[in-house]
């Protein structure tokens, strides 16, 4: 059995506090992703495709994704693709929370609700291929782990798990709501070829025998969702050695651009080229695919002359405007808050005060000198490790560049 596997596509986003022209791209954007999964189940000649919740974003439902979505999944069945849609707490089958039902064609089946729901999957000759067990969420906030509600396989044929849930310590889980937890040791055991879950956005497996999967968002929503975003193809015809790979559909792409070093920057335009620089060297490394839109935040760090107008907002407005032009984006968000004026910092480290004290215990920190007792690496977003050592190395690397802010910050100079 050969099947697509999407997830958290979020039709009908409204993409609130973006411009009109943007949030109609956007929303285009996650129709224009999900199309291109249609084409890809198409051209690679899949049997199944699964959608692992929250194929919307909330009870809103345009007519245009009305017939955007009949149409698409009408084109999998003139393929012989069965669709198989289990919901999630963005879309439960309840019509009092989720979207208004739709009458969708005879390829597709909708588990909207904790009842199972075993699909037999078929080739094109009407021969069976394989199982898809699915539950779904009838509530926005579903806390029963449904995949204890799936019967156990049967039969010779591969049988596959749907499901939007989080699973505990999943990378991104505790970015979600623990709707419909489940267990990662109960999901490898329950006998099933692939789990095709949903919820985290963060694409990832988790286990691979069996394999256990996020596909992630089809399309980044907000600028959390960095990386290239898409479905999965997955190949269970030797059940012994199946096959999951990544394809990048994503219409449009979020990024973020860190800029710092501007001590010397004193106008606009050298503030622009030092964006510029940063870009291109980011799409060096990720030059994303042919066509790729892109949605841009420049965070911009560290001391510069220029900080009194990088907090005002007018400025950063047209500061956002014009290097949206210049670098061919759809939207530049500019991010000012870790900017600061720049400081005389080897004076203010003599002082006998708090600030003295503070930057004189950071650059003591920074060089090994001095260690934080009973900080918990769990406390800690990216650090992975309880080595002792790695700690260190991340509170020095936290700590590489904060002289400064901690002076602007103690100093108030914001507000003077």
């Amino acid at each position: 059995m050969r099947f697509v596997h999407v997830a958290d596509v979020h039709l009908d986003t409204s993409f609130a506090g973006r411009s009109e022209p943007v949030r109609r791209r956007l929303r285009e954007a996650s129709r224009e992703a999900f199309r291109r999964a249609v084409d890809l189940a198409i051209r690679e000649d899949v049997h199944a495709f699964l959608i692992a919740g929250d194929l919307f974003d909330g009870e809103r439902l345009s007519f245009r994704t009305e017939r955007f979505l009949l149409e698409q999944t009408a084109r999998l069945g003139d393929h012989h693709i069965t669709v198989v849609y289990a919901t999630g707490n963005h879309d439960p089958g309840s019509p009092e929370t989720g979207p208004r039902p739709l009458r969708w064609p005879s390829n597709v089946h909708v588990a909207d609700d904790a009842t199972p729901r075993k699909v037999l999957v078929s080739d094109s000759a009407g021969d069976p291929v394989g199982f898809v067990n699915a539950v779904g969420h009838a509530s926005g906030r579903e806390s029963t782990d449904l995949s204890r509600l799936l019967p156990g396989p049967t039969g010779e044929l591969p049988e596959v798990g749907l499901l939007h849930t989080q699973v505990h310590s999943s990378l991104g889980a505790d970015d979600h709501h623990p709707y419909a937890p489940s267990e990662l040791t109960y999901l490898l055991r329950a006998g099933y070829d692939y789990w095709a879950l949903g919820h985290v956005h963060v694409r990832q497996m988790i286990a691979d025998d069996p394999p256990i999967w996020y596909a992630g968002n089809l399309q980044g929503r907000t600028h959390a969702d960095r990386g290239e975003r898409g479905a999965l193809l997955v190949d269970l015809s030797d059940r012994d050695t199946p096959a999951v790979s990544f394809r990048s559909l994503a219409a449009v792409r979020w990024d973020t651009i860190e800029v710092d070093r501007l001590d010397g920057v004193t106008s606009l335009d050298e503030l622009e080229r030092h964006v510029q620089l940063a870009w291109g060297a980011q799409r060096t490394d990720d030059p994303g695919t042919n066509g790729t839109e892109w949605m841009m935040r420049v965070i911009l760090r560290g001391s510069c002359p220029l900080w009194s107008e990088l907090r005002t907002e007018e400025d950063r407005e047209l500061l956002g405007r014009e290097l949206r032009e210049l670098l061919g984006v759809l939207e530049v968000v500019v991010d000012t808050e870790s900017v600061h004026p720049v400081l005389a910092l080897d004076e203010h480290r003599t002082r006998i005060d708090v600030l003295g004290e503070a930057l004189r215990l950071a650059g003591s920190l920074r060089r090994g000198e001095t260690q934080i007792d009973g900080l918990d690496p769990g406390d800690l977003v990216g650090l992975t490790s309880d080595d002792p050592a790695a700690l260190s190395a991340y509170v020095r690397d936290l700590l590489g560049e904060v002289d400064g802010e901690i002076a602007a910050r103690l100093l108030d100079t914001a507000g003077t």
